[in-house]
Formats: structure tokens, C-alpha cells, sequence
């Protein structure tokens, strides 16, 4: 083979798998992968930054947002803008998101002091990190959202960033309407 046909084969082997790779990203991103066959939400409770206990019953009947997230994560704090809107928008209609950050609590604390949550964060580390595990993140993507019917059963989840667009085309899905 002469050194002309490796290299074009070569440049076709490069391209085929930038394709692959660059659709692998898109299907991720897409709305095909966050809906799941319903199954009961793995219960749990964490201490908010009140010290206040907070066990996943305490929003019953409410639609979930659960969201993964830390403050070393550049997506995560992109995201949390808009949830606070989504929070703002959709509360009355059974919207309840929670936050749960995979950090240092005194790191959570000084972040959300500025953020101005509307909803409760859950600060814990290494049990953030296995709660996450419970809830289907294998990978431990970062964030991380899984969305709770009002059934109590987990019915989507998103890895990686999460829109507020692809927010709402979801809890539209779910009987939240603006």
C-alpha cells in the first residue's frame, strides 16, 4: 500500500469517527435519551444549609427536579440561574427542585449565600456522591437532574447541562404548563 493510500485512509478513519463521536454527543443531548420506563425514586434525607432534615417524601404529590450539581462545576452554576426562574414560574403548579451539591458544605454555603435559592439545597460530598449513584448516575456526571413524577417515580433524567427549554419541554410532558 503506498504511503498515499494509508494517508487517505487514515483522513477517512479520522472523519468517520468525529461523526461518530460528534452524533454519539448529539443523541446525548437529545430528548431520546432522558425519558425512562418509570421506577420508584430511592428514598433518602439530607440536612439543608437551615440543618434542617429533609427526607424526598417532604415533596409528595409534588413533580421533582433533583438536581446533582457542585460549585467547581462550570455547567452546573449555568444552570442554576434558570432553575431559580423555573422555580419562580412553576411552584404554584407542584415544582418543587432540589438542589443537591457534591462539595464541602462551607463551599456550598458561601456559593449560595450570593445565589439567592428559592428552593432547598442538600449539601453532601460523598453521600451526594452516592445518592447520585442510587438515582442512576454510574458515570458521575456532573450535574446531573432527575425529574420525579408526582407518583414518585423517576420518569427522566439528564446528564450533563439541562436548559431551561428542555426544562420546561419536559415538564410540560409532566402536566406543568406555563
Amino acid at each position: 500500500m503506498t504511503a498515499m493510500k494509508k494517508t487517505l485512509l487514515f483522513t477517512i478513519a479520522i472523519l468517520l469517527s468525529g461523526a461518530a463521536g460528534y452524533g454519539l454527543q448529539d443523541f446525548l443531548r437529545s430528548d431520546a435519551n432522558t425519558s425512562i420506563a418509570p421506577v420508584p425514586r430511592p428514598e433518602f434525607a439530607m440536612l439543608d444549609l437551615k440543618g434542617t432534615s429533609r427526607n424526598i417524601k417532604d415533596w409528595d404529590g409534588k413533580v421533582v427536579m433533583l438536581n446533582f450539581w457542585a460549585t467547581w462545576c462550570p455547567p452546573c452554576l449555568e444552570e442554576i440561574p434558570e432553575f431559580i426562574e423555573l422555580q419562580d414560574a412553576y411552584g404554584e403548579q407542584g415544582l418543587q427542585i432540589v438542589g443537591v451539591a457534591v462539595d464541602d458544605e462551607q463551599a456550598v454555603r458561601v456559593f449560595a449565600e450570593g445565589m439567592g435559592f428559592n428552593y432547598p439545597v442538600l449539601p453532601g460530598e460523598t453521600d451526594a456522591i452516592a445518592l447520585s449513584r442510587r438515582y442512576g448516575n454510574q458515570q458521575g456526571v456532573l450535574p446531573y437532574t432527575v425529574f420525579i413524577n408526582r407518583q414518585g417515580e423517576i420518569s427522566h433524567v439528564i446528564q450533563g447541562a439541562l436548559s431551561r427549554a428542555r426544562a420546561e419541554k419536559i415538564l410540560r410532558q409532566m402536566g406543568i404548563h406555563s
